[in-house]
């Protein structure tokens, strides 16, 4: 899955800068960034006492929010969306912008939380409080003001919440979705945006040793890197990909690089992928453009934009031109300008432009939802789940379930809608359940077979193996679906086991691919011992 980049003041990441103070582990997504305060006026300094929370209406949604520890554990809360967009806002926002601005970005907060709830349902709550998702802060009166006054407005798609995403500044170039995560869905949206052309150039001084620890964390291997050259650019002049010079593999995507190089040596590093870089006695001098990873609504250039006369919905309809705003399920009206308030009358019946997943009409042990354009693979489907199921359970002697229920997603977006899923995850299991990609595009991927029998050993073994570390359960997972009993893998003894934190919250896909191969290695050493895949911890 995708992830918005985050925005600070100015004046607070210089502070943060001069003390080299970025604390907080952040994860895929991006960094938290600055605006230019001079550059538009404040709106409403916080109070100092705690703002009022927000009124839930009947039926207001809730959300279950955990807050991550250092270790990778949550603590997991339950607040109202509205308090917790407001509170996003304080983490994501500009202070002193505008009430337009902080009300269009608290739309695509709000509509961003909507479309990727189901982020960390594996880890029994809806979304956390770092980059991976939106980062929180305490609440302010002028985010509480901007959450109360957008309450319940989304921007829609097809009268759902859209795939969209925010970013901090996108220094006068606007980025596809598909160009940082591929298999995103790109929406209509204009190339450039002249509100944020003119934030400043930056430069980062970054150490040999730091560049290598951030491409080994990004799952490289290698010693000493001889020379970083940038190889690849696309259309809005960001890197594409990487060379790294003396690691293996050899390339490595921007976004990856980045995201690398923010979780090992702190986000203010490299702030977008829009850079050059060059050689230097000690390291690499990166010069650049923009903060984040430039999809979506620039946080920053709303705030010119506010400061320029803009509404809200003027706004969000420069970046996001073919939504509209409104609540899931009801009629909808253009995001215009000069459209406010926005009025909703008519129930929406159906929702266009999606395909629709079939009834369950398979026999009871098995339970199928396919799209309809694969309807033709159902048999196929049932007889490779039924055979990974009982090759599985001869192989483990675990008892199948009762049942297993397996949906199957049309495109990328809705899978990632439905398991708040990474666009390089194939599939996923909770319980009984299984998500999977599409098959023409597992199919396509030769990927098919094996994430079947991947998420069906997930669904035999994860209830016995709940209460250890995520490296034994994707370990045995890992172990079991290779096409049956192809013996030990001859694993490396110095292999160290990978922590939770790196299989559910990966910098990058090369870095969960590296957790993955980490953790099957792990666990074919204990079974090569003489362990029983039940003894495994």
């Amino acid at each position: 899955m995708p992830v918005p980049s985050r925005l600070q003041d100015q004046a607070v990441v210089r502070r943060l800068a001069a003390a080299c103070a970025v604390g907080v582990v952040l994860l895929s997504g991006a960094a938290r960034t600055h605006g230019n305060p001079e550059a538009r006026p404040p709106a409403g300094r916080a109070s100092a006492q705690a703002p009022p929370r927000a009124v839930a209406s009947p039926g207001d949604e809730a959300v279950r929010l955990g807050h991550l520890s250092v270790d990778g554990r949550a603590r997991v809360e339950t607040i109202a969306l509205d308090d917790y967009v407001a509170q996003v806002l304080a983490g994501e926002g500009q202070p002193t912008a505008g009430d337009a601005a902080q009300q269009a970005l608290a739309i695509a907060a709000r509509t961003f939380a909507q479309a990727n709830r189901n982020r960390h349902r594996r880890e029994g709550f809806d979304l956390c409080d770092t980059t991976h998702c939106q980062v929180v802060k305490r609440a302010t009166a002028t985010t509480q003001r901007a959450a109360v006054a957008t309450a319940g407005q989304v921007l829609l798609q097809g009268g759902q919440p859209a795939p969209v995403f925010y970013s901090a500044s996108c220094g006068g170039r606007l980025e596809r979705a598909s160009q940082v995560w591929p298999g995103a869905v790109d929406l209509a949206q204009p190339d450039r945006d002249d509100a944020d052309a003119a934030e400043p150039v930056w430069f980062s001084d970054v150490r040999v040793t730091d560049v290598e620890r951030a491409l080994r964390a990004a799952g490289m291997r290698g010693g000493r890197l001889r020379n970083l050259l940038v190889v690849q650019r696309n259309g809005s002049g960001r890197v594409v990909r990487l060379r790294a010079e003396g690691f293996s593999p050899p390339e490595i995507s921007g976004t990856d690089f980045r995201m690398a190089i923010g979780r090992v040596g702190g986000w203010q590093l490299v702030k977008s992928t829009a850079f050059d870089v060059d050689r230097t006695g000690s390291g690499y001098r990166f010069r650049g453009r923009g903060f984040g990873h430039g999809v979506g609504l620039c946080v920053v250039g709303a705030g010119i934009r506010a400061a320029r006369g803009e509404t809200a919905d003027a706004i969000l309809h420069f970046y996001f031109p073919a939504l509209t705003i409104g609540r899931p399920g009801v009629a909808p009206l253009r995001a215009d300008a000069g459209t406010t308030p926005v009025t909703r009358t008519e129930t929406v019946t159906e929702t266009p432009g999606t395909v629709p997943v079939t009834n369950l009409n398979t026999p009871r042990d098995v339970q199928i939802a396919l799209p309809g354009v694969e309807e033709g693979q159902r048999a196929a489907l049932l007889a490779l789940v039924r055979r990974a199921r009982d090759e599985a359970a001869v192989a483990t002697g675990q008892q199948a379930p009762a049942a297993l229920r397996v949906t199957v997603h049309p495109t990328v977006e809705s899978f990632g809608r439905a398991t708040g899923q990474p666009w390089w995850v194939s599939g996923v299991t909770s319980g009984g359940a299984i998500d999977l990609l599409s098959l023409t595009l597992l199919q396509q991927q030769g990927q098919l077979e094996r994430t079947v029998r991947h998420e069906v050993i997930h669904a035999l073994l994860d209830p016995r193996l709940a209460s250890r570390p995520m490296w034994v359960r994707e370990g045995a997972a890992l172990y079991f679906s290779r096409q049956p009993a192809t013996g030990s893998r001859q694993p490396d003894g110095r292999v160290k086991c990978p922590t939770d934190e790196e299989l559910l919250r990966p910098v990058s896909a090369g870095a969960q691919r590296d957790a993955y191969a980490r953790a099957e290695a792990c666990f074919a050493r204990q079974i090569d011992a003489g362990r029983r895949w039940s003894e495994v911890r």
